[in-house]
């Protein structure tokens, strides 16, 4: 889902997309249909509890199921930047994730600086626009699922701590 910008004006809104997209498209479509933050994440919340991933009344981690990434700005910083402009808690399900970066390194044994030069290391080639984050999503999922088939092992590369969560732990010696 495409989440609707919460602090931008309707006007600057339009500059945006119409600078990124143009005025017609399936693109701009997405946009004009997006939702506030909030309403994706209780839609998200009910589809998690749907297929028993998370519990809203313990607050708990994620059950059988781990966000990846490329990098860790997106559930580091992003993510809780978001939730302190909408006035919301950072959800508990946010505080853990993988960031297949650390994998790559520690499974290939060299290092890649992001997600395009990790795919083309691999061989694959770019779907979509680097950095539409629908695009990205697909294109993770395939670098994710080339690793696992090369034999990669996915754990928990980082994690925030529940009651302080300011402080993330990095749980790979080396990382990124």
């Amino acid at each position: 889902m495409f989440v609707r910008p919460s602090a931008m004006s309707e006007q600057r809104l339009n500059e945006y997309i119409e600078g990124k997209y143009g005025k017609i498209g399936v693109d701009r479509v997405w946009h004009d249909t997006a939702i506030s933050f909030n309403e994706v994440i209780q839609q998200f919340e009910a589809w998690m509890a749907q297929h028993h991933l998370w519990r809203k009344e313990l607050n708990e981690r994620l059950n059988r199921a781990a966000f990846v990434t490329c990098g860790n700005w997106d559930l580091k910083t992003k993510v809780p930047q978001q939730c302190k402009v909408s006035r919301m808690k950072l959800p508990s399900y946010f505080t853990e994730w993988i960031n297949l970066k650390d994998v790559y390194l520690n499974f290939y044994q060299r290092r890649a600086t992001g997600m395009l030069t990790m795919m083309k290391e691999l061989q694959i080639p770019l779907l979509g626009s680097h950095h539409l984050g629908i695009d990205d999503t697909k294109n993770i999922a395939r670098m994710l699922q080339h690793m696992l088939t090369d034999g990669a092992l996915l754990q928990i590369t980082a994690r925030r701590n529940l009651d302080s969560p300011e402080n993330v732990e990095f749980l790979y010696k080396n990382r990124i």
